[in-house]
């Protein structure tokens, strides 16, 4: 069987297919000259300061972007993780007064007993007749 290039070689032959117009590569250094923009150089002093220090701003800002939307990001994951941390605080504060003010309603149900004179046989027949 036939190599590819030899293939290639025998239906095309062995003349090179691309060509290159005559003196074009004479020419082309003046065509890219004329296609770039000029450069205006009777701006006053003030105007080029200005551009270059517009320039810099620029480029200060395009270098410290990613920083910026890394901090925004860590903010973001900041308020997010106080937001849900913090409900859960107030939540154990909640189950913890719960816990106090059943401790304080178990006293007065002790005080109340004692001064309507129940003992705990009272209390018993009382629980063992609901049912």
């Amino acid at each position: 069987m036939m190599n590819e290039e030899e293939y290639i070689r025998s239906k095309m032959g062995q003349k090179n297919p691309f060509k290159v117009p005559d003196g074009y590569f004479d020419k082309l250094t003046q065509q890219v000259m004329d296609r770039l923009p000029e450069q205006q150089t009777d701006r006053l002093p003030e105007q080029q300061t200005n551009e270059q220090q517009t320039k810099k701003k620029s480029a200060i800002i395009r270098h410290l972007r990613p920083l910026l939307y890394a901090a925004a990001c860590i903010c973001i994951a900041v308020f997010t993780a106080t937001f849900f941390f913090g409900s859960h605080v107030e939540e154990d504060d909640t189950v913890a007064n719960a816990q106090q003010d059943a401790t304080y309603s178990d006293t007065y149900i002790d005080e109340a007993a004692d001064y309507a004179m129940i003992d705990n046989e009272d209390i018993y027949y009382g629980l063992l007749a609901d049912i």
